[in-house]
């Protein structure tokens, strides 16, 4: 397997040739002054979701050929490295590959940023060749986003009883069973709480939107879980405007879907998904001891 090595420290051109590049692939100097074919890694991800406050933060990325996703093409495993914004190697290691009830195969890689700045990641493979992506990582202070151990406000949720101002409370072709009880009585009770927020109907990356409601509900319905579990509609009329956002959208400081938020009995986060994640990531968020 090709090794990602460090190479040539990241440009700002590099940087915007890329990210402007998409799918295709681009020729770029390597170590010993040649050329070697790297393919840009697609990033299944918001910068907003990453922060550097130490602690190690979920990026997910995917890889392509000429005729686009791999799919079932995806290896198993690839090899990383990450390297900060003077081009020092900060993490290194292999991605395992994520499928299990998702459509779009992804690798996640969780590294704990040091400062903010663009990090470039580098990805290699024994058949497709190497990737490169790269990542921003913001200031803490100034996120919107709510982090491990910090308490989740308070907000009403529609109901299958109150449907709170949403026209409608499950886009779903058929309602899901997650409206049973609004956030607001969850937080209140001795209960923990999952709280998924996606519109099925109307996301635009439809493989990501659909998928993670239905394998929550597989897994709801499979192993019976002693917590309270809400959907969330991103949009108050989906039918005719997505421009009004839900309260709870709002409420959540996010500018992205689909996400999730594991909930302790007090209303603390306890685990956040984001954008995709697979019946493996779902089952790992939803076995954290300290729920309860």
């Amino acid at each position: 397997m090709d090794s990602p090595s460090s190479g040539p420290i990241l440009s700002r051109r590099r940087f915007l040739g890329l990210t402007g590049a998409g799918l295709g692939g681009l020729a770029l100097a390597g170590c010993g002054g040649g050329t070697e074919e790297e393919r840009a890694a697609s990033k299944f991800f918001s910068d907003q979701t990453i922060v550097a406050d130490g602690r190690p933060q979920r990026t997910v990325w995917s890889l392509t050929d000429d005729e686009g996703n791999l799919g079932d093409l995806a290896p198993e495993s690839i090899d990383y490295l990450v390297l900060d914004p003077s081009g020092s190697e900060i993490s290194a290691g292999a991605a395992r590959r994520h499928l299990d009830g998702v459509a779009q195969p992804y690798y996640r890689v969780d590294v704990a940023f040091g400062e903010t700045g663009v990090h470039e990641f580098r990805f290699a493979t024994e058949d497709h060749g190497r990737h490169v992506g790269f990542a921003v990582p913001g200031d803490p202070a100034d996120s919107t986003l709510f982090w491990p151990g910090d308490t989740f406000p308070s907000v009403v949720t529609p109901t299958f009883d109150d449907n709170a101002g949403i026209e409608r409370i499950c886009t779903r072709t058929e309602t899901c069973p997650f409206h049973g009880i609004s956030l607001d009585q969850s937080i209140a009770s001795e209960r923990g709480t999952v709280l998924i927020v996606t519109t099925p109907a109307f996301c635009g990356t439809v493989f990501m939107c659909g998928p993670v409601l239905e394998i929550l509900i597989e897994e709801a319905a499979e192993s019976p879980l002693d917590l309270d579990i809400i959907h969330g509609e991103v949009y108050v009329d989906p039918d005719t405007d997505l421009d009004r956002l839900a309260p709870i959208v709002e409420a959540s400081g996010v500018t992205y879907e689909p996400y999730l938020f594991v909930l302790d009995r007090d209303g603390t986060v306890v685990s956040r998904l984001d954008h995709i994640w697979d019946r493996a990531e779902l089952r790992g968020a939803l076995a954290a001891e300290s729920i309860n």
